[in-house]
């Protein structure tokens, strides 16, 4: 059992971690006219909620947040905790720059298709899964098990969970906090069940993601004062997913996989549910294109803009969207966190997950014939 000194050589790294992303951030919002003509996000668009052009170059932050944590762990001289810690840290840095580098390129040029996009996060997962040695081997299923025995299998495998777990945290960036503010309970619980599983290394890499995603979010909400754009939503979603796969691989006894997915439940749930929404209607969409039918969008037009904040500012009512998400996003983390081990309790957990988001979401239909009804008596 790892005693709780093994956390305190922790701090100089959270510290360097959450200011170096936030002074990132305030130099970046405030040199904006300088690059704005590449970095801004147009507020034009059928997923788009603010009102102003805005920095969408959040990633940039984010990543001098890991350098600076990176380097206060790397003078950790003579810690064998924090070297195993700054080691991994690093492999994991280099296996994200595939998909930070194909969404930056996007947040400049707006010209990277979702495939290449997807592509790109793909080949993270599976540079990180070579880097690092830590690759899904078991889901618990006769037959999928012994092909992911093979290595090659398990290595694709896991390249595939991670580009999916990437672009499904790009899907719900759609309000000021809200991807990052589900990325931070992500990571905060990942430490949770790393710390039960007496994993230090997991537990110290997750809060110092926190950290670094928290210095982000000082400057992104409530005001939204910068975006995290496809770079940086995509590099969070790569670094959670790795850190879940790397607690499995290390505690294989004590987390079960299925328990990972249900960390990353509320992404996951609507990135599902989207694909069949778009595939099922009659006017046939693309899966990978952009929509405002997305539960957060609902809720925004529905319950904050029509009935709690009607005449609020748009900023305002941005804001107050995500607090709703991130509620629900804890849902399917509290099976995870309870019950890691337990696979029959995670996927009971998972289809109530499901069920309660298919609630919210009928409700949100419901008030939307409703207001229709009203405007058109």
């Amino acid at each position: 059992m790892h005693t709780f000194e093994a956390y305190l050589s922790l701090w100089p790294a959270l510290l360097a971690g959450a200011l170096g992303s936030f002074a990132c951030c305030v130099l970046l919002v405030a040199t904006k006219q300088w690059h704005g003509a590449f970095s801004m996000d147009s507020a034009q668009g059928v997923q788009k909620f603010h009102t102003t052009p805005t920095p969408r170059v959040g990633g940039l932050a984010l990543l001098a947040g890991a350098l600076a944590a990176w380097l206060a762990m790397a003078s950790s001289s003579g810690l064998a905790l924090a070297e195993q810690t700054t080691q991994l840290l690093g492999l994991l840095m280099l296996g994200a720059l595939p998909a930070f580098a194909a969404g930056l390129v996007e947040d400049i040029t707006k010209k990277v298709s979702v495939k290449t996009r997807l592509l790109a996060t793909g080949a993270s997962g599976l540079l990180a899964a070579l880097l690092t040695g830590y690759f899904i081997h078991t889901v618990h299923i006769p037959g999928v098990d012994w092909l992911l025995a093979l290595a090659p299998v398990g290595v694709l495998f896991t390249a595939f969970a991670v580009a999916g777990i990437a672009n499904s945290v790009n899907i719900i960036d759609g309000f000021n906090g809200l991807a990052s503010g589900v990325v931070v309970l992500m990571l905060l619980t990942l430490a949770y069940i790393a710390m039960r599983a007496g994993d230090p290394v997991v537990a110290n890499l997750a809060l110092v993601g926190a950290a670094i995603v928290f210095g982000f979010m000082l400057v992104n909400y409530p005001r939204g004062y910068i975006f995290l754009g496809d770079a940086g939503a995509y590099t969070l979603g790569y670094f959670v997913a790795m850190l879940a796969v790397a607690l499995v691989v290390r505690n294989p006894h004590d987390v079960s996989p299925w328990a990972m997915l249900l960390v990353c439940g509320y992404p996951f749930i609507e990135t599902m549910f989207s694909i069949y929404r778009r595939i099922s209607r009659k006017r046939r969409h693309n899966p990978g294109a952009p929509d405002a039918s997305h539960l957060h969008s609902l809720i925004y037009r529905r319950v904050v803009s029509r009935r709690l904040l009607p005449g609020a500012p748009a900023w305002q009512r941005n804001a107050y969207t995500s607090p709703f998400l991130w509620v629900y996003a804890f849902v399917p983390m509290l099976g995870a966190m309870f019950w890691p081990q337990s696979l029959g309790m995670v996927v009971a957990w998972l289809v109530l997950s499901f069920f309660i988001y298919q609630r919210m979401y009928k409700r949100m239909v419901r008030l939307g014939i409703y207001f229709r009804k009203r405007k058109s008596a």
